[in-house]
């Protein structure tokens, strides 16, 4: 329930030490760097100092390779896509390698990473070309099929000295009229209808030369459109049997380069692996751009876990006895990252936290506070101990599966959510909608709501109280002991005494609290006012604020709602499926109804419960104490997907 103490680390080291000194710290992974460059803009005696550090040609040599990884990802993802179902990424085990064995690796996995690139880049090329090439044989073979049947060789069809030669389209309703045009102007012409589709007909039309102003009006008359076609020798028919062999070359040709593509699969791993190191050496790259430098030095700045600093401190000095290291406490004020500290049972809870957002730095770490509630709330609203049962075998076989951090955290909220589940399903609910095993042991929510409803009200003051509570815990390690009883004790009467004054015997109880409560907070709540008149009108509407304690205690009415609702849509599908009874087919129909009906309302229910117990965390809780604001703490360290590199006292352990 804390938040980690952090220190400001500044390091002054030779130019000569900078990589080591890097590699070192991302190895580390405990120290989040400062951009010093914010500090030489608004400090000119800094500035006149040190200068903007780089390493542009180490940062574009990187780059570069990284795009040749990419492209020959990419071009292998475009051929030989990998189907990944779901889970895969989640279920994927990164392989592990020690640095050593990564810095032994990278020479063949960049000279191997060259080769595939040139291999891939040569038959990309050739594919454009090959592309190229076929769509000019289609277009080529589109324009000579109508003309298939054309005995005459295209390359004597032109004109001579005295008749020309016309190839072309008329629609076929006009073929007749052209005919008919032509006799009436008493031309001397050749006509053949070569071949006719889709209502056009192709026509080879020879004529003299000297009656061509005629034959052009007649052709005009019919909607001729005439067709050139490209210089080739031999037919029609045998230039489309070339076109056709030369297709079939083509796409030998192709199987030839695909193959060649197929063949660079293997290698898909290795460039993955190349990857990530690339990735490694980028983010190394660009820390570099945070630091100040001098011709011979390097400035660096950072924050760092306090528990970490010495051990940090050991392994920098014993890169080099020349380097420099100074450590503070952050300043009065000062921001710094956020990093939350918690016992391993809360920890998963984080998860939720984070969801939220980091808080201030100088606030409480609420994590540890909710937990009990969240997983109160969450087994209230979905309450069925079917469902519960359910959920702990999926989180347990996910645990077993699944490496990711953050996913297994999840996984571990929603196996604690599933005993809480399975506890008051077994409570107030049943299994699967059904009363089995004794349930309800306590009573029946569907049948008795009211009940339900006042178990959720008063576990929702509670939770309110245990939220002023952590703020009362707080203001009194902070001093601030009037505070406390002014802010949240006073709170606390007035809340009690209005709750006994509904009950007949603590009423005068009750009433006496309320009003001494009241009037202590109308003389305190305004303490900050810079006038008495405006301390005591102060002080008095804040008593105002009674109805948002009240409005958020009727927000917990919602554990009733989607209690209820997970109990109806159960006795809903169970009351279809008894229905379905009496007859051979019908129990298969009940099978499916039973599955399908139930998988849907756990899903749809605890996606709910989860997202309304955080919601009672962040409205009706966070508000009693939290304060918001905070950066997490990213700290300088590897970044991969495919491996995970192990320093080597990472390995011993």
């Amino acid at each position: 329930m804390s938040i980690a103490k952090m220190s400001k680390v500044t390091l002054l080291a030779h130019q000569t030490d900078k990589k080591k000194i890097l590699e070192l710290l991302q190895q580390s992974g405990v120290l989040e760097i400062s951009d010093i460059t914010e500090q030489l803009a608004t400090e000119e005696e800094l500035a006149g100092l040190l200068k903007q550090d780089d390493e542009q040609e180490a940062m574009q040599e990187v780059e570069k390779s990284m795009a040749e990884v990419r492209y020959s990802l990419d071009f292998l993802d475009r051929y030989h896509r990998v189907n990944k179902g779901l889970l895969d990424d989640l279920l994927a085990e990164k392989k592990a390698l020690t640095i050593t064995e990564v810095k032994q690796k990278v020479p063949q996995w960049a000279e191997l990473s060259r080769k595939v690139y040139q291999t891939l880049k040569a038959v990309d090329e050739q594919l454009l070309a090959l592309r190229n090439e076929e769509t000019h044989l289609l277009n080529l073979q589109k324009q000579l099929l109508p003309w298939e049947k054309l005995p005459l060789a295209l390359e004597e069809i032109k004109d001579s000295r005295k008749v020309r030669l016309e190839l072309g389209t008329v629609p076929v309703s006009q073929l007749p009229v052209l005919h008919e045009q032509l006799q009436e102007d008493e031309v001397a012409y050749y006509l053949e209808e070569v071949d006719s589709k889709r209502g056009e007909a192709f026509i080879f039309l020879a004529s003299y030369i000297a009656d061509d102003e005629l034959v052009q009006n007649a052709l005009k008359q019919v909607n001729f459109n005439r067709h050139l076609l490209p210089r080739l020798t031999g037919t029609a028919a045998e230039n489309l049997a070339k076109v056709e062999q030369q297709l079939l070359e083509l796409e030998k040709t192709r199987e030839q380069l695909l193959a060649q593509i197929e063949a660079q699969v293997q290698y898909r791993e290795i460039l993955y692996c190349y990857n990530d190191y690339l990735t490694v050496q980028q983010d190394r790259n660009q820390s570099v751009e945070l630091l100040g430098r001098t011709d011979s030095t390097f400035l660096l700045e950072g924050w760092v876990p306090t528990a970490e600093v010495d051990r940090l401190r050991q392994k920098i000095l014993a890169v080099s006895d020349s380097i420099e290291i100074s450590v503070r406490e952050p300043y009065e004020g000062e921001d710094f990252p956020v990093q939350l500290e918690n016992k391993p049972f809360f920890t998963p809870y984080e998860f939720v936290t984070n969801l939220y957002g980091a808080p201030n730095p100088y606030g409480v770490d609420p994590t540890a506070p909710f937990t009990p509630f969240f997983i109160i709330f969450f087994g209230l609203c979905l309450t069925d101990a079917g469902y519960g049962v359910v959920l702990m075998l999926l989180s347990a076989l996910g645990l077993k599966k699944v490496k990711g951090e953050s996913v297994r955290n999840l996984l571990k909220i929603l196996f604690a959510c599933g005993i809480s589940t399975v506890v008051f399903g077994w409570l107030v609910g049943g299994w699967f909608g059904y009363p089995l095993f004794g349930a309800p042991l306590l009573f029946d929510a569907l049948n008795d709501p009211m009940r339900l409803l006042v178990y959720s009200l008063a576990l929702g003051l509670l939770h309110i109280f245990w939220g002023m509570a952590v703020k009362f815990i707080t203001l009194i390690k902070e001093g601030e002991i009037f505070a406390a009883l002014a802010d949240v004790g006073l709170w606390y009467g007035l809340i009690i005494g209005l709750l006994l004054l509904a009950l007949p015997g603590t009423a005068g109880l009750g009433k006496n609290l309320a009003l001494v409560s009241a009037i202590g907070l109308v003389l305190t709540q305004g303490r900050s006012q810079p006038t008495l008149i405006k301390k005591f009108f102060s002080g008095l509407l804040s008593l105002y604020d009674i109805t948002g304690y009240f409005s958020d205690l009727l927000s917990y009415s919602r554990l009733l709602a989607l209690g209820l609702a997970t109990g109806v849509v159960s006795l809903t599908v169970n009351t279809m499926a008894d229905l379905l009874k009496g007859h051979p087919i019908g129990y298969i129909a009940i099978a499916v109804l039973l599955l399908g009906g139930h998988t849907f309302n756990l899903a749809i229910n605890a996606l709910g419960s989860f997202i309304h117990s955080a919601r009672l965390q962040y409205i009706e809780f966070y508000n009693r104490f939290y304060e918001g604001g905070g950066r997490a703490f990213k700290p300088f360290r590897f970044k991969t997907q495919h491996i995970e590199i192990l320093s080597e006292e990472t390995q011993g352990n």
